[in-house]
């Protein structure tokens, strides 16, 4: 597909509701607390902030699932929370939002929750929009590998559901899930099942031999092979060098506003490329990573070729850097945005 075929493109936007895919990895839980700046405390040189609002959305493993869900995919959400009260606010933002939680609890470790404490501004005259700082941001996590009894659970829970999903997405944050073993098995266990598997992870990319896709970003890549991709021989040298490494089937480096390239391991040496859809309108890129990967999941759930699969990947973080923090997008947008092209 070297241009850009957009009635098969459509084709292949209209079959992502009828994706089943399983997400695995380290799933996070974005906090918001908002407030409004009151007077400084006399307690501290601080702000007080009187509380308006608190509002919840789903990062890491979680994100990539919801943008899976998004698109009107099936879409099962496995990994580890605490015994707290946030384990029961991220199941309550899954059920919300069409996923279909599998959640392991371990009163070893929290939930992993990202609060950040923002102050809204005065509101401008001109504007009906009330503009918000970022003042803090508190992490609860645990970096620790889960246990082997949460690991042997895990993998049961993977053999339970594993006939019910078409691909298997691994979301490796590095916060202790994604242990060598449980990637393993994972593997393993969909290989043996004829399920695909992807993977976005940012490090260590020997861990996911057998993978049938890796979709690092350059940055990461650039860590992983030891030098910078700076023309079109240095990104050759490192597509190939990552297959090497990684062992795996097909390797998508996203490279931001220079679009993407996917190595393949039969033919390295001629890379599928994609040109960035949009350079221009590029406000916050925070959870593209994992709108490309679960885009790529779903449209490879639905036998879409993998250059269609990685185009809609392309498409689809096209219009969430448009969107302020972790964003999805939808069928709908999808069709409007391949029409524009």
């Amino acid at each position: 597909m070297s241009k850009l075929d957009k009635k098969k493109l459509l084709s292949s936007i209209q079959k992502l509701s009828n994706a089943s895919v399983l997400v695995i990895g380290d799933i996070i839980l974005d906090e918001f607390v908002i407030g409004s700046p009151e007077r400084i405390s006399r307690e501290a040189p601080v702000i007080i902030l009187e509380h308006i609002s608190s509002e919840f959305a789903l990062g890491g493993a979680s994100n990539a699932a919801h943008n899976i869900s998004a698109l009107n995919a099936k879409c099962y959400l496995l990994g580890v929370v605490g015994n707290d009260l946030y384990s029961k606010a991220l199941e309550n933002e899954c059920l919300k939002t069409n996923i279909k939680p599998i959640l392991e609890f371990d009163q070893s470790r929290p939930t992993t929750v990202k609060t950040r404490l923002l102050s809204t501004a005065h509101k401008h005259h001109t504007s009906s929009v009330f503009f918000k700082q970022q003042l803090l941001r508190l992490d609860r996590l645990s970096r620790e590998n889960i246990s082997s009894k949460v690991e042997e659970s895990l993998i049961e829970k993977i053999k339970a559901n594993i006939s019910k999903v078409d691909t298997v997405l691994i979301s490796d944050y590095d916060l202790g899930v994604c242990t060598k073993k449980l990637i393993s098995e994972v593997i393993k266990i969909a290989n043996k099942n004829k399920v695909t598997v992807l993977v976005d992870a940012a490090s260590n990319f020997q861990r996911f031999k057998g993978a049938f896709l890796i979709t690092p970003n350059q940055p990461d890549t650039e860590g992983a092979v030891g030098f910078q991709i700076k023309d079109t021989d240095s990104l050759l040298r490192a597509g190939k060098k990552l297959l090497s490494i990684s062992n795996a089937e097909n390797v998508l480096i996203t490279r931001g506003s220079e679009g993407m390239a996917l190595f393949n391991k039969k033919d390295p040496s001629n890379p599928f490329i994609l040109k960035a859809f949009n350079v221009s309108e590029v406000f916050d890129v925070t959870g593209a990573g994992d709108t490309v990967a679960g885009t790529i999941s779903a449209a490879l759930a639905t036998k879409s070729s993998l250059e269609s699969a990685c185009t809609l990947g392309n498409l689809a973080a096209s219009i969430v850097v448009r969107k302020y923090g972790t964003a999805v997008t939808s069928l709908k947008e999808l069709k409007e945005h391949l029409g524009a092209l």
